[in-house]
């Protein structure tokens, strides 16, 4: 199995330490892992899968009771990765979402799960407790697998479709943003067209109804101003012997003659008068209560004018009620927004009386939106002619290289219906061997093969950023001599740009890559062990020479030393 961390544009996320307390045989062990190819390697049932499944669980997947160890309360499994500078932020944001604010730092972070032997789980990031699922979104921008049932996807259309997409050129690209975009726009227009011209009795019923309510709203002139003075008015009419009596005595204080406000004002006034001839300083208070006077005086004539309309006037305060009742019987009706409810009800009115135009618009932008679709359509098969060019000789090229050079492979466009994604599809297809027929892969490769072909299709890919990880599950199944030296080539080709975890029973990749670790399983004290350790050096040799002919001897050391010329 293969994994292949995910990497951006210039840089890589890396998992540079992977911890495991009681998983299965594991009671505890902690790997350290470095860029570019790390191989794990170990006698059959050592226990080299449980790494893998202990990542998975790692970043989301599935946790079982069974996990945990024997005799163990808890399983803990936890990673340090190292996160592309610059997009650690929102590769947190996007998996994550407002948790990411809990969450600090960017360009390392640190995962951790645990598991229960009754089967609960926590998932942390950096420390903070996350869902199940937002560890799995994380987890997937992290590391993926392509296991046995993972590496089936190459054989799904979509799949097959998206690697094709990676070698658009802009242009390309571009129409296939556009033609998805338009689709959606004109799959709209198509939608509310249909239901236009499917409801034409509730649309008759609908107008009904709209004019009679425009037609009660408009009569009414409903208006929050009016209401606002007919309330004011209401109040005053209601009111009327008190307004009078109150007027009254304010017209008393102000201007009768004995006590009068005006008559304290005018003797204030004719005393400073007398006085300011000896003091100047009194002048200014002089002008005030002339002032104060004449204010007087003009309040006092409003009083009387205000007594002289002032009447009790039962009809018209009846009417006044009536009108009052009348607006708010529309308010619980049509709600208490009125003249914005009318507004729109003359807006929908307008629209259904005017169907015949409606439709007729709605089928002259279906009809340019139609057009252009083709027209981007057109575009985009274009492009997918030179990518499926392009792909198809990256691909045999790798291929050759992994000694399946009498092999030939071709994506295939398909052409079909217009649809969002285009009017093709695509199929992979592989001739085994000259003269015998070309056949879908899904129906050509074994699990061996299906491997080998996808390490020849992600290399391919090596171009344009894949937007994805990988994992090939029995890369080296079936294959040894030449071929397995072909494949340990390729898969340190891969590791020069990711950092890839392979585990492997073949000498030649285990070889080829940077760093080496061994897993071994041990019985002390009646438990069965499972250790994890890095070898280099003499200890490396040794291991390559026990998975090469199953015995440490001269020969097979001799043989080991070999493999490693170059300092790997």
């Amino acid at each position: 199995m293969v994994l292949v961390a995910r990497r951006s544009e210039d840089f890589l996320v890396v998992l540079t330490e992977i911890s495991v307390q009681n998983v299965a045989l594991i009671e505890a062990a902690t790997l350290e892992l470095t860029p570019g190819l790390n191989a794990i390697t170990g006698e059959t049932g050592a226990g080299k899968t449980l790494l893998a499944t202990a990542l998975q669980m790692l970043l989301g997947g599935r946790a079982r009771a069974e996990a945990v160890r024997s005799g163990s309360k808890k399983a803990t499994i936890e990673g340090t990765f190292v996160l592309p500078e610059g997009i650690g932020e929102k590769m947190m944001r996007d998996s994550l979402g407002d948790l990411a604010e809990e969450i600090e730092g960017e360009e390392e972070i640190v995962l951790r799960r645990t598991l229960t032997e009754e089967g609960r789980s926590r998932c942390y990031v950096g420390g903070v407790i996350v869902p199940v699922k937002a560890l799995a979104a994380l987890g997937e921008r992290l590391v993926s697998y392509h296991g046995q049932r993972e590496q089936a996807r190459l054989v799904e259309p979509a799949e097959q479709l998206g690697i094709l997409d990676d070698f658009l050129d802009e242009e390309a690209l571009r129409a296939k943003d556009a033609l998805e975009e338009r689709w959606s726009e004109v799959e709209r227009d198509r939608r509310e067209l249909a239901e236009l011209k499917s409801s034409s009795e509730a649309r008759v019923r609908e107008v009904e109804f709209l004019r009679y309510q425009v037609a009660e709203l408009e009569e009414a002139g409903y208006s929050v101003a009016e209401y606002e003075d007919l309330t004011r008015e209401r109040d005053r009419l209601r009111n009327v012997t008190d307004l009078l009596a109150a007027a009254a005595a304010a017209g008393t204080a102000l201007s009768g003659e004995e006590g009068s406000a005006a008559e304290g004002v005018a003797r204030a006034e004719s005393e400073l008068d007398r006085a300011a001839g000896y003091d100047d300083g009194l002048g200014e208070l002089l002008n005030r209560l002339r002032g104060l006077s004449a204010e007087l005086q003009d309040v006092a004539y409003e009083l009387r004018s205000y007594l002289d309309e002032l009447e009790a006037d039962p009809n018209r305060l009846e009417v006044v009620e009536d009108r009052i009742q009348a607006l708010r019987a529309l308010e619980r009706k049509y709600g208490p927004d009125v003249e914005a409810y009318l507004a729109e009800a003359q807006a929908r009115l307008s629209r259904l009386e005017n169907f015949e135009e409606e439709t007729a618009g709605l089928e002259r932008r279906i009809r340019q939106g139609e057009t252009e679709l083709e027209r981007l359509g057109e575009v985009l098969s274009t492009g997918r002619g030179r990518a499926a060019e392009e792909l198809s000789g990256k691909v045999q090229e790798n291929l050759g290289d992994l000694n399946l050079g009498r092999t030939t492979f071709r994506a295939e466009l398909i052409e079909g219906t217009l649809g969002p994604n285009g009017k093709e599809r695509v199929e992979f297809v592989i001739r085994s061997n000259p003269g015998e027929p070309e056949l879908p892969v899904r129906r050509f490769a074994s699990g061996g093969e299906l491997s080998r072909i996808m390490l020849a299709i992600r290399l391919a890919q090596g171009r344009v950023e894949p937007g994805a990880t990988y994992v090939f599950d029995e890369v080296d199944a079936g294959i040894g001599g030449e071929t397995a030296t072909a494949v340990g080539a390729k898969l340190r080709e891969l590791g020069g740009r990711n950092q890839v975890l392979t585990i492997t029973h073949l000498p030649q990749i285990a070889s080829e890559a940077a760093s080496h670790v061994v897993v071994a399983k041990a019985t002390d004290e009646g438990r069965t062990l499972t250790s994890i350790r890095r070898v280099e050096g003499e200890e490396r040799r040794r291991e390559l020479a026990r998975m090469l002919s199953g015995r440490v001897d001269e020969a097979s050391l001799a043989h080991a030393r070999e493999l490693l010329v170059g300092g790997r």
